[in-house]
């Protein structure tokens, strides 16, 4: 314990900032000793796969003959003069025969210098929430009280509120502000308790649920806000760990996701940025115990004990985070036994044995088969858009080939003749695009490209992609997909996620010539990483003469569809933003595709209304004059929140039945609706939710349907063609006769011919049968694993 009040070390820019505080020789009469705290930087070698000081004499931050000193806490801070982060320590000052504590708090500018910000006394020894925040500001608790003091503060403040405190930090907000979360006594006789969050730049304090509900409040032991808004009210995701050995994620203060946590007393959440965009949650425990989470599936990655301390940051210089874990050891040496790892690519150690590198705990070794899941799913889909991008080479490694013999031919003076497989290629396109359209709502980019059938050929599979410039760099993209009849109606959503381009819709686009709307969602903050972007948009689907041909006749097809261009002027102007939700009676194309665009970004919830004794109530008049929304021009049937970005869709099937179809992007607005519609509903009338549509289970038990007719009438028509040749007419009759009859007699023909099956049956035919039925039952199966997430 002594000697983590004299040495403590800090992450700093892939380095280890070391503090140490040591004892000066007595020269005075009075034997009073001194002390000294001094720092210098150890970097890693990766050739030695060790850590070295860089430069072997420290420099001094503070040195005082008559008075001992400890370093209480060390962190990482904003320095709002210099705009950088900072390492920051703070130090107490001791002085026998004297009850008070003088405190000094410090930043280190240079490799060689540091900064002090603040200095004052205290009656009393800073013990309970110590907290660096931008500034530097230094905030503690000390009896239900608050206080905090800066550079700029001139003194030591206290907060207004009394409270006891859970959490002391800062919210990512635009302005970074620093937060105190705490409990506070409303009644004198400390039995009403309310749960606060409040601001300490403007005084201002919020209701702590917009974190975490107040049931969670009083076991949490260590929490982290991930990111935080705020809008009409204060929207975060945060990370809770709590005395029930659990890992809470929390959205918009509800519960989203829980793990069982392995160990007891949490003390700290940290976040490691490792390879690939993947997050680990680490949560360091008393006692030295630490703990990993995948962020993505929320389950215990490793655990380790015995560990002295944990720091984050890129060691290695590889570009993302790795985790240094130092452990307890015997030698004087700062990091004499560590473990340098990510979990993924790097891992190095120093003073450990082969059976110490990983100690994991029994929820850890059950999760390393849910982790290989994850990451064979993930193989899967970056093999599926290698196929595709495979598929737009061949298109235009063809293109290339084709334009190349024209040219020829015209170089020489022949005439190019196109052969008929060329000329199937170079035919009109299936679809049809009449336009395509965009908006910007938040941070989403909406992209609708409005078409039709142009022949009698059957499309299937349609997908869409974005092509990005090779001068963009943009991020993974995640995409949702939706197929709408255009105008809207009550046709069903399919949605499908994407890891790159915009996934193929188990939807088909054969609607007998009417118009569809293909509609995609994406974020727009990589696209605009560089700019003004001009992005190409690009159609892929399958296409079949005739909705019973066999698979192997389809045909991929890639058609250029149109452009978008994006800015960030024409964002901060509104020009892309749905002009649907200020004018309600607007009756323009432009209005319908705003409908879609909503229709498309929110959620959809179904919920029956019934009253088996009375009519119903007029909700629809409810949600104009009590509500004070507005029924759309371009579409009656659905009303509009101007104010809430919510849409409202009431259906009467009869006098006592309806339902209610509620789009919007957040459950909370969802929850607050139907707070008010319960309030309005009569005693008599029942509520009940609907489960969601799943327009993919339909289109899975179609392809099995269609696997089944492929098995059992190919095979049968195989058995038969060569006896048909013996029997004549027998097998135009059979032909002729339902599936039903015909699985009976192949049935029983199969007894019948079993000895001579080898001799009836024609090479050829039986392996086009082979490859229709391989093609048939991998649509199935695709359809099946585009079904899976969501059952």
């Amino acid at each position: 314990m002594a000697a983590e009040r004299h040495n403590k070390m800090l992450a700093v820019k892939g380095e280890v900032l070391a503090f140490h505080c040591k004892s000066l020789s007595s020269k005075t009469r009075d034997h009073r000793k001194g002390s000294e705290v001094s720092f210098y930087s150890l970097s890693f070698d990766r050739d030695s796969q060790s850590f070295f000081v860089r430069d072997p004499n420290p420099s001094l931050i503070h040195k005082d003959s008559s008075a001992e000193m400890d370093i209480v806490h060390c962190c990482s801070a904003l320095d709002v003069q210099q705009r950088q982060k900072v390492p920051c320590v703070l130090l107490r000052l001791c002085k026998k025969r004297t009850s008070a504590f003088k405190y000094k708090l410090y930043s280190i500018c240079t490799s060689t210098d540091a900064k002090l910000h603040a200095e004052f006394v205290l009656p009393y020894e800073m013990r309970d929430n110590i907290s660096i925040v931008h500034g530097p500001t230094l905030i503690w608790s000390h009896e239900n009280s608050v206080f905090y003091i800066s550079s700029q503060t001139g003194g030591v403040k206290e907060v207004p509120i009394p409270l006891r405190v859970n959490f002391i930090g800062e919210l990512p907000l635009r302005q970074r502000q620093i937060v105190i979360q705490g409990a506070q006594n409303v009644s004198s006789d400390q039995s009403n308790v309310q749960n606060i969050l409040y601001f300490t730049e403007d005084g201002r304090s919020f209701n702590s649920a917009c974190l975490v509900p107040d049931a969670y409040s009083s076991v949490i032991r260590c929490m982290m806000v991930l990111s935080a808004e705020e809008v009409d009210s204060l929207r975060s995701v945060v990370l809770a760990a709590t005395s029930m050995k659990q890992l809470v994620l929390f959205e918009n203060g509800l519960p989203r996701d829980v793990c069982l946590l392995p160990y007891e007393q949490p003390l700290n959440i940290q976040i490691v940025h490792t390879v690939k965009n993947d997050c680990l949650i680490v949560v360091t425990f008393n006692q030295g115990n630490v703990c990993t989470v995948w962020k993505d599936t929320f389950q215990v990655a490793c655990c380790w004990t015995g560990v002295r301390l944990l720091l984050v940051d890129d060691f290695v210089g590889c570009g993302t985070d790795q985790m240094l874990l130092v452990f307890e050891s015997s030698s004087e040496e700062p990091l004499s036994s560590f473990l340098l790892t990510d979990l993924c690519a790097v891992t190095y150690s120093c003073g450990r044995s082969d059976g110490e590198e990983l100690n994991t705990s029994d929820a850890a070794q059950e999760n390393h088969l849910l982790t290989v899941q994850a990451l064979e799913t993930r193989l899967q889909s970056g093999l599926n858009v290698l196929e595709d991008l495979q598929r737009d080479v061949e298109v235009k490694d063809r293109l290339l080939q084709q334009s190349l013999m024209a040219l020829t031919d015209l170089v020489s003076g022949r005439e190019h003749v196109i052969s008929s497989p060329q000329q199937t290629e170079c035919a009109e396109a299936a679809l049809k695009v009449h336009r395509v359209w965009q908006r910007v709502i938040g941070q989403s980019l909406i992209v609708g490209v409005v078409l039709t059938t142009t022949n009698n050929t059957s499309v299937m599979n349609i997908s869409a992609s974005i092509v990005l410039d090779s001068r963009q760099t943009a991020a993974v993209m995640n995409t949702k997909t939706v197929i709408l009849p255009y105008p809207a109606s009550d046709a069903a959503v399919a949605h499908g996620p994407s890891p790159m381009k915009i996934r193929r819709s188990d939807c088909s686009a054969d609607s007998g010539g009417s118009r569809l709307a293909l509609v995609a969602v994406t974020d727009a903050a990589p696209l605009l990483t560089s700019g003004c972007v001009r992005c190409p948009i690009m159609l892929h689907y399958s296409t079949k003469q005739s909705p019973g041909s066999p698979a192997e006749e389809s045909a991929r097809v890639s058609q250029h569809c149109g452009q978008i261009s994006l800015n960030l002027k024409d964002i901060s102007m509104g020009k892309l933003h749905p002009q649907l939700l200020r004018d309600c009676k607007l009756n323009t194309d432009e209005a319908r595709e705003d409908l879609l665009s909503l229709m498309a970004l929110m959620d959809v919830w179904f919920f029956m209304v019934e009253c088996p004794d009375h009519t119903l109530a007029d909700v629809q008049g409810w949600l104009q004059e009590s509500m004070r929304f507005e029924r759309l021009e371009i579409d009656p049937r659905f009303t509009a929140d101007p104010t809430g970005v919510r849409l409202f869709r009431w259906v009467q099937n009869s006098p006592f039945k309806a339902v209610l179809s509620v789009y919007c992007r957040d459950e909370l607005s969802l929850l607050r609706f139907l707070h008010s519609l319960c309030d309005f509903l009569p005693v008599s009338h029942d509520i009940q939710p609907l489960e969601r549509p799943r327009s993919c289970a339909g289109s899975l038990a179609q392809t099995l349907q269609t696997e089944i007719h492929t098995v059992t009438q190919g095979v049968c028509s195989v058995l038969r063609s060569d006896e048909g040749v013996r029997r004549g007419e027998a097998e135009s009759h059979a032909s002729s006769q339902p599936l039903q009859t015909l699985r009976e007699e192949w049935l029983k023909e199969r007894g019948r011919y079993n000895e001579r099956l080898r001799s009836l049956l024609d090479c050829t035919r039986y392996s086009r049968l082979i490859e229709r039925m391989i093609h048939t039952q991998l649509d199935a199966d695709e359809a099946a694993l585009m079904e899976a997430p969501r059952l």
